[in-house]
């Protein structure tokens, strides 16, 4: 099953990555990444990652990352889902700006 969801990390006195994601669900604990958004705290696209590609300013995620329903458990992390079409939207402005994804 595919998750689409929005994470801001804030670290203090580092300031904060938004990132935007589709995960592919593996279990209650974890999730594959499929596609990454890396976002200024004021929504410029920063970069993107796919397949092990990355484009832009991203940085590279793990291949496996926890599940949005464990993320209260991380301090300075917010997480919101997303429905498919917000981040397919995301998703194509990203590809305009980066044509090698």
């Amino acid at each position: 099953m595919a998750i689409y969801v929005r994470t801001t990390l804030t670290v203090l006195g580092a300031g904060s990555v938004v990132n935007v994601a589709e995960l592919a669900e593996l279990n209650d604990h974890e999730c594959r990444m499929v596609r990454m958004i890396e976002l200024t705290p004021d929504h410029v696209i920063m970069g993107a990652f796919i397949d092990g590609k990355i484009a832009g300013q991203a940085n590279e995620p793990l291949d496996t990352v926890p599940h949005p329903d464990t993320y209260d458990q991380y301090e300075g992390l917010e997480a919101e889902r997303l429905p498919a079409e917000d981040f397919e939207g995301l998703w194509a402005e990203a590809r305009a700006k980066f044509p090698e994804l």
